[in-house]
């Protein structure tokens, strides 16, 4: 199908709506409308931004690729189109096309789901013509746009003459003349130059044993393998590699296209893993393979290969030399072996929990994968073709990156246990690339404190003690800088028994010479020899947070040039870009940075991408009736175009007007929320609200609601339901997070009542996880919900504080101690608090109905607190249904669970706040239901 639309310039939506016929009136959403709204997903773009391409995604239904011209605002629509591609001339697009939904559902067996199509999409981007390539694998572009690929499925490459693997379809897309290369197995291409690296597989011929008596086994056929970098220019191929007993893998091309690395490996091992080697192919010259021995480990299949930009470096990854793969139990050929206890042993399924252990047995299960694809990366340097080791420990975390002096290592090992109840924390050091050398930066840092290298690889800053500290590679030493400055680098209002996260750093300028740190509202520049300069100047006074927008590839701030920042109102919740010109010069001369505002409005924006000469940008634009399409500026935003309209039936429904509303809570905390009221509200009567919560929410206030079916309620869904929305903030005291519930929430809803909103006895209330258990506790205090939704509470501190959270494995100690729960002591340094503020202990108090939902598969909450606090309310009376999904995570999954959640929670609601019939769910229950 192709579809070209005009561009939409700059009407809004709203006055979209108001071109709408007079004759057509909006109606309430229903769930399946609700599907139905897309998302902007999988978005591309080429390096100038003239071509966008990106999936709009629904809720359930079919997805629709769209490519956009952005200088003419044409729109070239591909029927259930992902995963765009763009050729770097932008001439073309290309998108994987899966089947139709219908299909899908259809095919309900295994073999049915292995018979659906997916195909290709190729799109001219400046006709509109497609062209549709079936069995579609793998899609791709080379020779800077020339040459498109696609890579058909094993089904399709058999059934047109491919013994091994997948065919390879070659496309230039100037002549139109097609290639086909047959049993292949890998395809990568240069991402510049005219190369494509491939793996071939094919058949040989058994030649080892001809006799009458040869067995099936030596039969069989052999298979080889080779590696063949092909050159588009003139359709030549270069044979690197051709082997019938190793394998190749990860083939990866220099960032030039001049160089290709890869693994070869033995196709047989008797080791648990097979050692690789690193071969090596330049331009002008053939494949080789490059020592990269180190003692008592060996090259490990779970490498990365990642090249450095300037192509300079290849960063590898070793592991522990493996041992030999263990046998099989044995099978007893006598009595005496029946009774061998080591022959039975072999079958043992044992774990011990030991009191020392680093990692608690649990998140030792959880990580194991991961732990045994772990390496200990070493650096090799092409041009001396030397390998130097970064780490020996295959546990530390080696942050790669393209500078040509370190990298920062971050291990955690050391503190490990301490996880289990004091959070996540880690040693940083400093890793010359040249010679290995390791200095330690500093110990015990929060998990978030990476470390930032100068571009010049001298200096380290990070935080450490609230505090910006400055590490100097040349003599080891760590100074503390800007401590003259009146203004906290860390979070000013944190409310956890934690140290306070930092607000950030920007980066480091291009000279090296200082960088850029943020506090709550603006942006600093501190130099290395400790002098401190506030950029922005007025982010404090107007509740202004100012935060850079757009960075250069290495994220160095280059401050010669004008740069780019967005604007949050901390207040007023709104945003906008401003242009922050620094000149040095002019600094050290005490004069003062220039901030130029270029766009802001009652709008939330975002930076979503910028051409390569930083001079179009690319940007959304939203508030709670706008859905965040994608916008395009030139650099001072002197125009602007709305370049695409992904969900136009948003008219067609009653939404609402989102406002902000401030009180103060009962131990007098100024706080806020956001009260939506439907297109449709009348200022004489009251209505029944919809309480949604969590910790802060007032940020919403310009913010699109997300458009899916889950466990939370659909704002504009209740909205067309005669409902008005409120999301109110909580301020937390540290040691009482049920009561700072309370005495957040009940002014809120207060306030609402005394504006004459809501009617008083119609106030329903839902929470999920955190909010869930906020939401269990709060209504033991007070009475003013009327219908409470309790989703994945905690019910119980005592017992979920020596509970798991079974997907990392991690206990949940840490989180009662320091983190979201916000306790601050150990449950043996201070029960009081654990059960002060446990659901359970108080359900005697509670008289709002509740209902409670869980799945049974709660990987973050442990669903038997749902168990505790129903069976509670159960045995003392209360009103109480639980909905137990089975099967189902902390968020449900399944579709039909999410719908079924989202009319039940609709019907309690109506019964409680609106007066309608009660139903037979929560009036007389349901049997237990048996599912196959």
């Amino acid at each position: 199908m192709i579809v070209a639309l005009l561009p939409f310039g700059m009407q809004t939506s709203d006055a979209q709506a108001q071109n709408r016929s007079a004759t057509t009136q909006p109606r309430a959403l229903e769930l399946t409308d609700i599907m139905q709204f897309r998302e902007i997903q999988q978005q591309v773009t080429t390096d100038d931004l003239s071509v966008i391409a990106f999936s709009a995604n629904p809720d359930y239904g079919d997805r629709e690729g769209q490519v956009v011209r952005t200088n003419d605002g044409t729109i070239y629509l591909v029927e259930r189109g992902m995963r765009p591609q763009l050729s770097s001339d932008g001439r073309f697009a290309v998108f994987l096309q899966e089947p139709p939904l219908l299909e899908r559902e259809r095919a309900t067996s295994r073999e049915e789901r292995r018979k659906l199509v997916q195909n290709a999409v190729l799109v001219d981007v400046t006709s509109g013509e497609q062209e549709v390539f079936s069995h579609a694998q793998a899609t791709g572009f080379a020779a800077d746009g020339q040459f498109f690929y696609v890579l058909h499925n094993d089904t399709y490459a058999k059934e047109n003459g491919s013994e091994h693997g997948s065919l390879l379809r070659l496309i230039d897309l100037n002549s139109s003349e097609q290639t086909l290369i047959h049993n292949v197995v890998d395809i990568v291409a240069a991402s510049e130059g005219h190369r494509l690296a491939l793996h071939l597989v094919r058949e040989l011929a058994n030649t080892e044993s001809t006799g009458s008596e040869a067995t099936s086994e030596e039969k069989k056929p052999a298979t080889e393998h080779a590696v063949v970098v092909y050159n588009l220019a003139n359709h030549s191929g270069s044979t690197l590699l051709q082997t019938a007993n190793k394998v190749a893998s990860k083939l990866t091309f220099a960032p030039n296209g001049q160089a290709l690395a890869f693994l070869v490996a033995d196709s047989d091992s008797n080791l648990r893993e097979t050692p690789q080697t690193l071969w090596l192919w330049q331009a002008g010259g053939g494949a080789e393979a490059v020592n990269t021995d180190r003692p008592n480990m060996i090259l490990s299949e779970h490498s990365p290969i990642r090249w450095s930009d300037d192509n300079a470096r290849l960063f590898i990854g070793h592991r522990p030399t493996p041992a030999v793969k263990a046998e099989s139990r044995p099978q007893p050929e006598s009595m005496a072996d029946l009774y061998d206890l080591d022959r039975l042993l072999v079958d043992r399924r044992l774990q011990v929990w030991h009191g020392d252990d680093g990692m608690i047995m649990p998140q030792q299960r959880q990580t194991h994968s991961q732990r045994q694809r772990a390496t200990a990366t070493s650096v090799l340097h092409l041009n001396e073709r030397t390998l130097v080791a970064l780490s020996d420990n295959v546990n530390e975390n080696v942050m790669i990156s393209d500078n040509p002096h370190a990298v920062m290592v971050s291990n955690q090992e050391p503190h490990l246990r301490d996880r289990t109840w004091d959070g996540f924390y880690h040693d940083l050091y400093y890793v010359d690339l040249r010679s290995g050398e390791r200095q330690r930066v500093a110990e015990r840092l929060t998990s978030s404190q990476r470390g930032l290298i100068s571009p010049d690889g001298q200096y380290v800053v990070f935080m450490a003690d609230s505090q910006v500290q400055l590490f100097t590679a040349a003599n080891g030493q760590v100074t503390t800088l800007a401590t003259d400055v009146a203004v906290s680098w860390v979070d000013e209002e944190n409310d956890r028994p934690a140290e306070p996260s930092p607000y950030g750093f920007a980066g480091w300028l291009a000279h090296s010479s200082g960088f850029w740190i943020y506090d709550r509202f603006d942006i600093w520049q501190v130099t290395v020899d400790n002098v401190a300069t506030n950029l922005t100047r007025v982010g404090r006074d107007q509740n202004q947070q100012f935060r850079v927008a757009m960075f250069t590839e290495q994220r160095h701030i280059d401050a010669t040039q004008p740069v780019l920042v967005r604007m949050y109102h901390e207040q007023l919740k709104h945003s906008g870009f401003y242009q922050l010109e620094v000149q040095s010069s002019q600094l050290n001369q005490g004069q003062q940075a220039l901030l130029v505002p270029l766009l802001e409005d009652q709008k939330t924006y975002s930076l979503v991408a910028h051409s390569d000469d930083h001079q179009r940008l690319l940007f959304t634009e939203q508030d709670f009736r706008q859905f965040p399409d994608l916008w395009i500026a030139p650099r001072d935003f002197s125009t602007r175009q709305r370049l695409t309209d992904v969900n136009p039936q948003r008219d067609e429904f009653i939404w609402g007007h989102a406002e902000l509303v401030e009180w103060e809570s009962t131990r007098g905390e100024p706080l806020q929320g956001v009260l939506i009221k439907p297109d449709n509200y009348d200022p004489n009567k009251r209505y029944p609200v919809m309480v949604y919560f969590y910790e802060k929410f007032s940020q919403r206030l310009y913010q699109w609601n997300q458009m899916r079916v889950n466990h939370r309620p659909n704002f504009p869904f209740y909205l067309g339901q005669d409902y008005v929305v409120f999301l109110p903030d909580v301020h937390f005291r540290i040691g009482a997070p049920g009561p700072s519930a309370t005495e957040s929430l009940v002014p809120a809803i207060e306030k609402i009542i005394e504006m004459g909103v809501a009617e008083p006895n119609a106030i329903g209330l839902h929470g999920h996880s955190w909010s869930g258990y906020q939401a269990a506790f709060l209504v033991a205090e007070t009475d003013i919900f009327t219908a409470v939704v309790s989703g994945a509470p905690v019910s119980n501190m005592t017992s979920a504080y020596s509970g798991i959270r079974w997907g990392t494995g991690l206990a949940r100690q840490f989180q009662y101690e320091t983190g979201q729960s916000r306790i601050g002591e150990s449950m043996f340094d201070n029960l009081e608090p654990y059960l002060l503020n446990s659901p359970v202990f108080v359900a005697d108090r509670i008289n709002t109905p509740m209902l409670i939902q869980f799945g049974d598969k709660d990987e973050a909450v442990p669903w038997e607190q749902g168990i505790e606090y129903y069976l509670a309310l159960r045995r003392l009376d209360k009103p109480v249904v639980m909905l137990q999904y089975e099967g189902e995570p902390h968020h449900l999954q399944r579709f039909a669970n999410k719908i079924d959640y989202s009319i039940k929670m609709l019907e309690f609601f109506d019964h409680f706040l609106k007066g309608a019939p009660a139903p037979s769910w929560w009036q007389e229950g349901l049997e237990y239901q048996h599912y196959e």
